[in-house]
C-alpha cells in the first residue's frame, strides 16, 4: 500500500486544525515543505532520496508543531504520519549490502585521514609512514557505490570527485565523502 496518499490526508487534517493563526505559521511553512516533499515522491516516484527528502522535513514538522504548541488534534495528524514515514522509509530502504558498502569505505576513508593528521606530528627530518588506503584504490570502491546511490536517486558531489579525480583526495575532502554517505545512510 503506498502511503502518499495517507500522508497527504493527515497534512490536510494539520492544516485545518492550525487554520490562519499567525502563531502557526511556522508550522504551516513545515506542512507545506512536507507537502512539496510528498508531492515530488508521488509525481517522480518513490525512491530512498526522495524518502529522504519526506523524512527530513516531517522531522522540521515535528519540532515545529512542538515549539509551537500546537491543538491536540494537529498531534494525532503526527502520530498518523510518524508510521506513514516508517511504511515509507521501509519500502524504499537501501539495500543492506549497499549500507554494508558504505560502512566499509567510511572505514577505510576514516583510517587514512587519521593516518593524514598523525602525519603532520613527527619528528623533525624523519619520514612519514605510508599512507593507508591509496586514492586509487578508494575510487575502485568507489565506483559502484557512487552508481547505485544515484540509481537510488542520491546527489553526491563529494563521493563524485573521488571517483573523477582521486589525487585530489585530502583529509578536508575525507570528511565531507564520510558526512554525505553518514546522511545517506542514515549514520
Amino acid at each position: 500500500m503506498n502511503p502518499l496518499p495517507m500522508m497527504e490526508a493527515a497534512l490536510f487534517q494539520i492544516r485545518a486544525a492550525l487554520s490562519d493563526d499567525p502563531l502557526f505559521a511556522t508550522v504551516r511553512i513545515s506542512a507545506d515543505v512536507l507537502g512539496n516533499a510528498i508531492q515530488s515522491a508521488k509525481a517522480e516516484g518513490v525512491n530512498a532520496a526522495r524518502v529522504n527528502d519526506v523524512q527530513f522535513a516531517f522531522n522540521d514538522l515535528v519540532a515545529a508543531v512542538d515549539d509551537a504548541g500546537a491543538p491536540d488534534s494537529v498531534y494525532a495528524a503526527i502520530a498518523f504520519l510518524q508510521n506513514d514515514v516508517a511504511a515509507l522509509r521501509a519500502s524504499a530502504a537501501l539495500p543492506k549490502e549497499l549500507i554494508a558498502a558504505i560502512r566499509a569505505l567510511q572505514e577505510k576513508l576514516k583510517a587514512r585521514a587519521k593516518a593524514l593528521d598523525r602525519s603532520q606530528y613527527r619528528a623533525e627530518g624523519t619520514e612519514s609512514a605510508p599512507l593507508p588506503h591509496p586514492p586509487e584504490q578508494l575510487r575502485e570502491e568507489a565506483i559502484p557505490l557512487a552508481r547505485q546511490l544515484a540509481a537510488a536517486g542520491f546527489i553526491t558531489p563529494a563521493l563524485d570527485t573521488l571517483v573523477a579525480d582521486p589525487e585530489s583526495l585530502r583529509f578536508h575532502s575525507i570528511n565531507e565523502i564520510v558526512d554525505e554517505l553518514d546522511v545517506i545512510a542514515g549514520g
